[in-house]
């Protein structure tokens, strides 16, 4: 299984240009497999498109991933631009992740309604595919809407949602899966079924990956009070305890619980660090390497 971790883009306001650099550069030479981002435009975070962007310059290897986008309340000719920017810019390192986001306040701020979002989100899936491909017919004489992306056809796209009509969605229309901050239990029971669906739909080798939230520290409490002022000022209430969606607690501890994740058939789990100092990426690096995962 491999372990990524998520950029700072939430982290506000204590994220600047100095944490955000060596956060990506110190996530790279840890061996980390991806850089991630999430998205909530109804926030104070950094653009994920942006922050991606930035993260490709600072880095050589480290693949790139939106996990997720919303895309029902944005331009897809833009994204499908921006996302084979990214990809060109990185040579070849970007994964685009995306759903049709569920809050009402994040389609108001950008003048979009949500009525009609999953036929729409269909639509705007192939319009990306649409433009990918076009973008390669461009020569030195003649341009065309693009750019074209490095990678064939096009970044690889990972698909969310939590219902069996999503995840079928997202076996249809994806390369890959990922699941929201749900935790390794409920990770470990779809996993077997979206991995079997795929291969049913000629996918053998489909991606399911997975998010989850993390504050280190000796001291447990402290480390889950920490992380969960950070997801709480994000999401402004919680559904559910703390304890039951923050890994926290020392690398001996948070390595047990990575475990989990790979026996429940992850591919990838990307680690969304809720304390703002880079520190927490080498004791991140601690509990992989203590899980024997990576």
């Amino acid at each position: 299984m491999k372990v990524g971790v998520g950029l700072p883009t939430t982290l506000m306001p204590q994220t600047d240009r100095a944490l955000f650099l060596e956060w990506a550069r110190k996530a790279e030479a840890a061996g980390f497999s991806t850089l991630g981002t999430i998205d909530k435009p109804n926030y104070d975070s950094l653009d994920p498109l942006i922050s991606l962007a930035v993260a490709a310059g600072a880095t050589d290897r480290i693949r790139l991933a939106t996990t997720i986008l919303q895309l029902p309340n944005r331009n897809e000719t833009l994204v499908a631009k921006q996302v084979a920017g990214i990809d060109l810019l990185s040579n070849g390192r970007m994964i685009f992740g995306t759903a049709v986001g569920g809050r009402g306040d994040d389609f108001e701020v950008f003048g979009a309604s949500m009525k009609g979002r999953g036929e729409r989100f269909e639509q705007q899936l192939q319009r990306i595919h649409d433009v990918w491909s076009e973008a390669r017919t461009a020569n030195v004489d003649a341009g065309v809407l693009g750019p074209a992306p490095v990678q064939q056809p096009g970044p690889p796209i990972w698909l969310g949602g939590m219902n069996e009509k999503t995840i079928q969605r997202a076996i249809r229309l994806g390369d890959g899966f990922i699941f929201g901050t749900t935790g390794p239990q409920m990770m470990s029971q779809f996993a077997p079924q979206i991995r079997e669906w795929a291969k049913q739909a000629g996918k053998p080798n489909y991606t399911v990956a997975g998010l989850a939230y993390a504050g280190f520290g000796p001291d447990p409490k402290v480390a889950l009070d920490r992380a969960a002022h950070q997801v709480l000022r994000y999401y402004g209430q919680l559904w559910t305890e703390p304890e039951n969606l923050i890994h926290h607690g020392p690398p001996e501890k948070i390595a047990e619980e990575l475990r989990l994740y790979r026996d429940g058939g992850l591919d990838e789990v990307i680690v969304l660090l809720e304390i703002p100092e880079v520190e927490q990426l080498d004791l991140l690096a601690r509990a992989v390497e203590l899980a024997q995962v990576g």
